[in-house]
């Protein structure tokens, strides 16, 4: 299962993002089997990329970042693949910065089991640390995606089907 794009689409900056786009939208809003289906029919590559970007994609404020890294290290159990994913493009300082933030999640589960974005109203000293990680977390991922987006350009058979387009 390949994404499939313009030549011209091979210079977007959200190339990497393409590649699964198609594939995580397909399973939005289903449960969890059909979104193992889809992600045991992709190739490695692609799972790092599915494993992102399903984290990714719902890392935009704070309280959204700590609340869907905690459900994905305590009710998803995907957090060591998301890990591996972006080790998958060997981004070792973003992985770091992953491990440290399941370090805070699992001292922070001793209070707030199960994880709200009200946790962080309550608790000055987890959002300060939390708004640290979250801005690390955002400049880290714009690395990432760039280093992800020159691995897709070098191996575009693993991802990617080039369609002509119509002018």
């Amino acid at each position: 299962m390949k994404a499939s794009i313009t030549a011209s689409g091979l210079a977007s900056p959200e190339l990497s993002w393409l590649c699964v786009q198609p594939m995580l939208s397909a399973v939005r809003g289903k449960d969890l089997e059909s979104k193992r289906e889809m992600y045991n029919r992709l190739n490695e590559g692609q799972q790092a990329l599915y494993l992102f970007y399903s984290f990714h994609n719902h890392t935009q404020t704070v309280a959204e970042f700590y609340w869907f890294a905690a459900y994905n290290i305590r009710e998803l159990h995907v957090w060591g693949g998301i890990c591996r994913a972006v080790l998958f493009f060997q981004d070792g300082e973003l992985a770091g910065l992953l491990e440290e933030m399941e370090s805070v999640l699992v001292k922070a589960a001793e209070r707030y089991n199960p994880a709200s974005p009200s946790d962080l109203e309550q608790d000055p000293q987890l959002a300060g640390t939390l708004l640290q990680l979250h801005a690390r977390y955002r400049a880290c991922a714009e690395q990432t995606i760039q280093r992800m987006n020159a691995w897709v350009l070098a191996h575009q058979d693993s991802f990617l089907e080039i369609k002509e387009s119509k002018e």
